[in-house]
């Protein structure tokens, strides 16, 4: 009997099963210490909903209020430099393809423009005679008299061209003299030659009889072919006239 109290001593738990010899359980008296940390393990949960089971607000609306709650000064200010940062590089991306958009219909305007311009030649700048004599070019310094003459049949109502050694166009300066351009009297185009493209001009030819523009032929054209001149020339009435011409 004294073994067994001496265990029953040393245990910190009752002996449910052990009994005196008088058939009672016997307990041990609780550690003080034991006592203390129970009474505080009490003190902090008593009285408090268990946190571990609280019930979430699952179902709680998201509203403008908590999401503005969330969003400090460091996340906006984030925002507010990767929209700078992206957008930057966009509109620079936009500015060039517009600018190349704009480039290209420019090209393509010019290239529909000189075609445009190639195509609206009037018809006789591609169907003309052509004057190349030597004789006529006024620069060349011809006296009289030179055959064939600007009279018909040699020369009829139509459009020519001057080329090879009688130059590129009709003479624009007055002549103040006879017997040069291979005839009696020279005759010069009184007027200025168009400028622009595919335009004409209507004039006069003067020849020099002694006088200036002592005899005159008209209507004269002129038409700018784009490089070259051609010209509408009538017959002279005899062989002592002739268009002077000039490089």
């Amino acid at each position: 009997m004294s073994r067994l109290s001496n265990w029953n001593t040393n245990s910190g738990y009752p002996l449910n099963s052990q009994s005196n010899i008088m058939g009672q359980p016997q307990y041990r008296p609780s550690d003080q210490n034991q006592l203390v940390r129970m009474n505080a393990w009490e003190g902090s949960t008593m009285g408090k909903p268990n946190e571990i089971n609280k019930p979430t607000d699952a179902g709680s609306p998201l509203t403008f209020q908590k999401v503005l709650a969330k969003v400090t000064s460091s996340k906006i200010l984030f925002l507010m430099t990767g929209f700078i940062v992206c957008g930057i590089p966009l509109a620079v991306f936009v500015t060039l393809w517009v600018s190349s958009r704009s480039t290209s219909t420019t090209t393509t305007s010019s290239t529909v423009t000189a075609a445009t311009v190639s195509v609206s030649l009037p018809i006789q700048c591609y169907t003309y005679s052509t004057l190349s004599e030597s004789y006529r070019n006024y620069q060349n310094g011809y006296a009289c008299c030179y055959a064939p003459y600007d009279t018909s049949p040699s020369l009829t109502p139509g459009w020519y061209r001057f080329t090879g050694s009688a130059g590129s166009s009709i003479l624009t300066t007055p002549v103040l003299t006879t017997s040069t351009c291979g005839a009696t009297y020279p005759g010069y185009f009184n007027g200025t030659l168009p400028s622009t493209v595919g335009a004409s001009v209507t004039g006069t030819v003067c020849f020099y009889t002694g006088t200036p523009c002592g005899y005159s032929l008209a209507p004269i054209t002129a038409v700018n072919c784009n490089g070259y001149y051609i010209f509408y020339l009538l017959p002279v009435t005899n062989s002592n006239y002739r268009y002077c011409s000039t490089t």
